[in-house]
Formats: C-alpha cells, sequence, structure tokens
C-alpha cells in the first residue's frame, strides 16, 4: 500500500473509533467546557431499538424517568406542604436542581437513590455533573433563577438525561434564555420540560420564545399555576395536545416532528 493510501486509511479508522455512534449522544462534541476546565467525555453505543421511556409528572416540578434498563430517576421532589399527593417513588437516581424546598425534598423518597446535586448544598456553587448509572447518563447545565447571567441570582441547574436513544431536559427555574455556551453543553434535545409559573423562571411568553428556539420534538409544561399562564405559553405553538393522564411513553422511532406540546395532567393539590 502507498504511504499516502496508508495514512488515508488510518485517519479514517481512527476517525471512525474516536466518532460517538449515531444517535448515542445528545451533547455535541467530544470536549466540553464547564467553567474554566474541560472535560473530557467518552461516549457509549446506544440501544439499537430501545424501548420506550416512561415519563411520569407527579406536581411542581417533579418528574419520574423509567429507563428501557428499568432504571428510575426522579427530578426535584417538592416538599410534603407543597399541596400534592406524596407519591410512592423509590428511585435509584434522583436530581436536585436548586437547593429550595420545593426542589430537594429528598425526605419523601423510598428507598436509598443516588443523588445528584446541580449545585454544591449551601448553593454557593455549581457542581460538575456528567455521569452514567447503567443505561442512563445524566448531565448539568449551570443556569441561574432571577437573573439572567451567571452572575446574577441564584445558581441552579438543568439537567440532560439520555436514555433509550432519546435526550430529555428538565430546565429547571431556567431565568432567561440560554446563552450560547449554556445551549452547547444542552445540545440536542427531543423532550423538554419547561417550568410556567415559577417567580424565578421565565414569565410564559419568554419561556415559549425559548422553547420555539431550543425545537425540540415535544415540550411538557410543569408548574403550572393558572390556566391565563398556560395559555399564554401555548399560544407559540400550533400543535398541542392534552394527553388526559399524567404520564406518557416517549421512544425515539415515534417523536413528532418538532414542536408538539404535551400538556399532562396535573395531580390536584389539597385545599388549604
Amino acid at each position: 500500500m502507498k504511504p499516502r493510501a496508508w495514512f488515508l486509511s488510518l485517519a479514517l479508522l481512527v476517525s471512525a473509533l474516536l466518532a460517538p455512534p449515531a444517535g448515542a449522544k445528545c451533547s455535541p462534541g467530544l470536549v466540553r467546557h464547564f467553567g474554566r476546565r474541560a472535560v473530557q467525555v467518552a461516549y457509549r453505543a446506544g440501544i439499537a431499538r430501545p424501548a420506550p421511556v416512561s415519563i411520569e409528572w407527579f406536581g411542581h416540578a417533579f418528574f419520574r424517568f423509567i429507563s428501557p434498563g428499568g432504571l428510575r430517576v426522579v427530578t426535584d421532589p417538592f416538599s410534603p406542604f407543597r399541596g400534592f399527593p406524596i407519591p410512592k417513588t423509590n428511585p435509584d437516581v434522583a436530581t436536585i436542581s436548586e437547593e429550595a424546598a420545593n426542589h430537594s425534598f429528598v425526605g419523601i423518597l423510598g428507598g436509598s437513590p443516588l443523588i445528584l446535586r446541580g449545585v454544591t448544598e449551601d448553593g454557593a456553587d455549581w457542581a460538575e455533573i456528567d455521569r452514567r448509572v447503567k443505561d442512563v447518563r445524566i448531565i448539568s447545565v449551570p443556569i441561574v433563577q432571577g437573573g439572567g447571567d451567571y452572575d446574577v441570582g441564584a445558581k441552579a441547574a438543568s439537567f440532560l438525561f439520555e436514555m433509550g436513544g432519546l435526550c430529555i431536559a428538565h430546565l429547571g427555574d431556567l431565568a432567561a434564555p440560554m446563552n450560547p455556551t449554556q445551549l452547547r453543553r444542552l445540545g440536542r434535545v427531543h423532550v423538554a420540560l419547561v417550568i410556567l409559573s415559577d417567580p424565578g423562571a421565565m414569565d410564559p411568553a419568554t419561556a415559549a420564545k425559548f422553547i420555539q428556539r431550543l425545537h425540540p420534538n415535544i415540550a411538557i409544561p410543569m408548574d403550572i399555576r393558572s390556566d391565563d399562564e398556560l395559555r399564554t405559553f401555548l399560544r407559540g405553538f400550533r400543535r398541542v395536545r392534552r394527553a388526559g393522564a399524567a404520564k406518557i411513553s416517549v421512544s425515539r422511532r415515534t417523536l413528532p416532528p418538532p414542536t408538539e406540546v404535551i400538556v399532562l395532567r396535573q395531580p390536584p393539590e389539597r385545599e388549604g
């Protein structure tokens, strides 16, 4: 083999070995920047024909995902005083987007889950999360609530969950549309969970514009406190479906074209 042909063959082989498998990653690039440090990322092959992912909403920002491999992941468990029924979740993993009671009350969770916090427990700094647990990869994206820049407002996190060939983003109390650095870390999103009514998050109209820009296949509103706020958000979308239940199953093979808003049934709140 001629030297040039040998070199080209070697280059193609190295490229094939280093390239992440199709559909196996959410965030672009092999190196991702977190603050001033570069984080090297190793990708693994995805599931060839993954089973659907279960997404269930318990109210506020509290969700449970069940991966094709059966891993149970919950997000932002609320306080018993929030007013929603306390579900029996027994998760394997729980993510905490901020150190506020209605996003971090791990005492209501059964079992002994792995707790992944997007910020340190005193809320003073962001934590760096890029963790694989069985068939699920979990990545944190640093955000703020109550301000539009890293130096304004309280620190919080969005979380990206890669499972079953899907990239699911729990955006948390995102105070303003993400900047380019945050968007690069978030990467491609198939399902976006977006807060509508928290005073620390974007207002519904701004949230709708950001979701249009993010361009997920599915958007699921959460923390819905009034019909007016929900209507304001939904005006930004042509395709809206009311699920009639608090739980849906989502598969990469059956994703709608961007963007369909799916409104899950919110559990009833206790009076008083």
